[in-house]
């Protein structure tokens, strides 16, 4: 069960976040600035089929599928569509950096998370989190692995969603 990883996920951001200096300014425009959405033209299975397609075909790999929505129809909350999970790796982008004890540290940020979620108006979403953003606040050699692993994520999704329009 890889939902503990999310969760320790989760955690770090919060941990993060806790370090930050506390403002009383609203975050305005980049309250959700740390996700990226797409939003796709078809249905959530279609979505889902068309994406997990897709990032094996990019040589991504897919270590784990949470269906959430699943779970939390079990606990009478119903996500519209549905709600699932991906977990990837990919090794182009990890093991240099897992090799070496010095970045070894990111793992905490392994592996990659892609949702893919209904919305009560009918729209289906692609997120994830904004790696190419996170990555300014890393050291330079991790920072230029994520932002190139973060691209390559962008540009499977968005030939994802292209199949998706068809």
């Amino acid at each position: 069960m890889k939902l503990p990883q999310t969760l320790a996920k989760l955690l770090l951001i919060s941990a993060f976040a806790a370090t930050l200096p506390a403002t009383a300014q609203p975050l305005g425009d980049n309250a959700r600035a740390i996700v990226v959405e797409d939003v796709s033209r078809v249905d959530f299975p279609t979505t889902l089929k068309h994406l997990k397609s897709q990032l094996e075909a990019d040589g991504w790999n897919i270590v784990a599928e949470i269906n959430l929505g699943e779970r939390l129809a079990k606990k009478n909350v119903a996500i519209p569509g549905g709600l699932v999970i991906l977990e990837l790796t990919s090794g182009k982008n990890a093991v240099p950096l897992l090799k070496n004890d010095a970045t070894r540290y990111v793992s905490a940020l392994m592996p990659c998370s892609v949702s893919v979620y209904g919305m009560s108006d009918g729209r289906v979403m692609i997120s994830r989190m904004n790696a190419g953003m996170m990555a300014g606040m890393m050291e330079p050699k991790v920072a230029e692995v994520m932002k190139t692993a973060s691209r390559n994520l962008d540009e499977t999704i968005a030939r994802a969603l292209a199949k998706s329009g068809d």
